[in-house]
């Protein structure tokens, strides 16, 4: 059984959520929506638009006639509210799917060094915090490498993607370190919006905070390519080619950014992934289920074609045809019957129908943050199969020692 020590980069409390949270608006007709009883011809037209949601097809004037008929209930126009609703039931048949997301091109970047870090634990792995900039945003980062020269190849690149939107959890430096020794180099973005850290620190007299804001799976994406472009750039990394390992909020980035990345992505390790159907965390807000998109009162505050293209956009669900490499999906059992369980299995759904390559595991007695519990008998569990898993598909590479001074070849 494999055990990856994790020392701590600084003293932290494990911060992980299972939703994002971006914007703070709230349509009007949505307030306290969670807390109020939903009147019958409320939820026939919610329970009506969901099937086609899930799928994919656009129910655009049905939607808007549920927004519409939110507004008038919370005017106290009962009457028109549920005519409203029934209207809205009339406009789900002949439905055409949503046209297919067109994705921009691959961001590109340069790493600019900020500082070097150390771990104690670690005197051979050396640890930068680097800028760069996409879509005209300073982002921040972190690059881990080995201080051996590289071999010939290069090392073999892995992009680690944190969970929640809070910056790169300080505790699983040290597991990300041990990941590196084996041979590897790890670059692992913020992301914009966000602070580089959990629990903060000054760094050359200031705390770094990404630029822009958290977009929950979409600008997020490029920040991962346009660092992905970078470190493509520096010496001793293989060109070109890179796996991701992602937790929740960051599982979710990653399987978009190895889905918009194609032949380049070699592997995924996701971690009970969020938003993998955004289609159905939206459905399921709708429906008075439990609240795992924070958010999503502000998403729903622009119009309904935009939301039906912005859930697109997101979904690795409806993206799935663009996957090229194996996938490691882990999924804690702890909490089955969850949203991230039902979207999982709309993924798997879609993954067999394409003939893609995965390996779906419930891990037993695995809570959403399972993999952040060191030693726990879930996180061992898990992570001696995503050792086996990266050993196949993308190994890593022993790093070339330095040969002590005067010793002869």
């Amino acid at each position: 059984m494999l055990k990856l020590p994790i020392p701590a980069l600084l003293l932290a409390v494990a911060i992980t959520i299972t939703a994002a949270f971006a914007g703070d608006t709230v349509r009007p007709g949505l307030e306290n929506i969670e807390y109020s009883l939903a009147p019958a011809a409320d939820l026939a037209l919610v329970d009506a638009i969901g099937k086609p949601l899930l799928e994919g097809y656009d129910v655009e004037a049905a939607l808007q006639d549920w927004f519409d008929g939110r507004l008038l209930h919370v005017q106290n126009q009962a009457d028109a509210a549920n005519a409203k609703w029934k209207e809205g039931l009339t406009k789900l048949q002949n439905l055409r799917r949503l046209p297919e997301i067109v994705w921009p091109a691959w961001p590109d970047a340069d790493f600019k060094e900020v500082t070097n870090l150390k771990l104690s634990s670690y005197p051979k792995v050396k640890i930068q915090v680097v800028e760069w900039t996409v879509s005209k945003l300073k982002q921040y980062g972190l690059v881990f490498t080995p201080t051996d020269p590289a071999p010939e190849a290069g090392y073999p690149l892995l992009l680690y993607t944190h969970g929640a939107a809070f910056g790169i959890p300080n505790y699983f430096c040290g597991w990300l370190a041990e990941l590196t020794s084996k041979g590897y180099v790890i670059i692992a973005p913020a992301m914009r919006g966000e602070p580089l850290f959990q629990m903060q620190f000054s760094i050359n007299g200031r705390e770094l905070t990404c630029e822009g804001e958290i977009e929950n799976l979409e600008g997020e994406v490029d920040d991962c390519l346009s660092m992905l472009s970078a470190a493509w750039k520096l010496p001793g990394v293989r060109k070109n080619e890179f796996a991701v390992v992602g937790h929740s909020f960051g599982a979710g980035v990653g399987l978009l950014a190895a889905a918009r990345a194609g032949d380049r992505a070699k592997a995924v390790v996701s971690y009970d992934a969020w938003l993998v159907n955004p289609q159905r965390y939206y459905w399921d807000r709708m429906r008075r289920g439990a609240n795992n998109w924070l958010s999503w009162e502000d998403f729903c505050n622009q119009p309904v074609a935009d939301q039906l293209r912005g859930l697109l956009t997101r979904s690795i669900v409806h993206n799935a045809r663009h996957l090229q490499c194996p996938l490691l999906l882990f999924m804690g059992g702890a909490y089955d019957g969850s949203v991230f369980h039902l979207s999982h299995a709309d993924l798997c759904r879609e993954l067999d129908r394409l003939e893609k390559k995965y390996t779906y595991v419930l891990v037993p007695n695995g809570d959403h943050n399972f993999v952040l519990r060191e030693g726990s008998p879930p996180a061992l569990f898990a992570l001696q199969k995503q050792h086996d898993f990266l050993q196949k598909h993308y190994p890593p590479v022993s790093p070339t020692p330095v040969k002590p001074k005067g010793e002869k070849p």
